[in-house]
């Protein structure tokens, strides 16, 4: 009987004793934290008492892409700062858009993020018409041409990462967002790739049928070549041979996972590709503190 207690007792310790690791979920643009309840649902179907939270920036679907980047990355630490329960460390999720969001709130705000994931990212920028289905109309000429004024610097979050290939010096010195988190100007931040290495994993998912990003591999921190709309490979970009955030010495250090989904853009955090999550991503969130 004594024996049986103890392991009555053994059993329910060992469950309270499991703290999984909490998670921040980071939605994109045109948006709502809403949209990113179905992908938090899995994670605490998968992790019982999990404690997940998807964060809202201002009003959401407005701000979401009339906050300039850097606004909207104050107000996303802000947030991570202010909630007691990710105090001790938590893993990150960041979706189109939210990828920029959350990478650059791991280099400015020094978090303690365990395991990063990015999906459909926008890491080396975009450069194309496809967005546009998704903007209001009246946005397309203010981006597509002017979109390294001032104004529309502080005005538009898409502008933080439109990367014109033929006007490269253009975008690195107008850009207020996309050179300096990813480290491009001649003067780099190395708190940046200091914070990036601290990470246990960086994870990167593009998808092959993204009718959305232009290029899709910028979620690979693949962008367009200069003078040029085909995409980098791995021994051209900057990235990789500059090691300008540590991309590279995350890849030889095994930090850096890198996956194709096969979804449209819309459907990254939906039930079209919750067979892939589930395979791929969702062992990421399997740690405890």
């Amino acid at each position: 009987m004594t024996v049986l207690l103890f392991m009555i007792a053994l059993l329910v310790n060992t469950n309270q004793a499991v703290t999984y690791r909490p998670v921040v979920l980071m939605h994109g643009i045109l948006a709502t934290a809403d949209d990113m309840y179905e992908l938090g649902g899995w994670l605490n179907s998968s992790f019982p008492g999990i404690y997940v939270v998807s964060i809202e920036i201002g009003n959401g679907y407005d701000d979401s892409f009339l906050l300039p980047m850097n606004k909207q990355v104050e107000l996303f630490c802000a947030n991570i700062l202010a909630d007691k329960h990710l105090s001790e460390g938590f893993n990150m999720l960041g979706i189109s858009q939210g990828s920029l969001i959350v990478r650059a709130a791991v280099e400015r705000c020094s978090l303690p993020v365990y395991n990063l994931i990015t999906m459909v990212g926008i890491h080396q920028g975009l450069f194309g018409d496809a967005l546009f289905k998704l903007l209001p109309v009246r946005f397309w000429e203010l981006i597509s041409k002017y979109a390294y004024e001032d104004f529309v610097q502080n005005t538009i979050s898409v502008a933080g990462f439109w990367r014109d290939p033929f006007q490269l010096e253009k975008y690195m010195n107008a850009s207020h967002f996309l050179p300096d988190i990813n480290n491009e100007r001649k003067i780099r931040n190395e708190t940046y790739r200091t914070n990036m290495l601290k990470l246990n994993g960086f994870v990167m998912v593009y998808s092959d049928k993204d009718e959305i990003l232009t290029p899709p591999q910028s979620g690979w921190f693949l962008g367009y070549a200069s003078e040029s709309v085909v995409p980098e490979t791995w021994n051209q970009s900057r990235q990789y041979t500059e090691d300008l955030i540590g991309m590279q010495t995350l890849r030889e250090q095994g930090k850096l996972h890198m996956f194709t989904c096969h979804t449209r853009h819309e459907d990254t955090e939906h039930a079209p590709n919750k067979e892939f999550f589930f395979q791929n991503i969702l062992p990421f969130f399997n740690n405890t503190l």
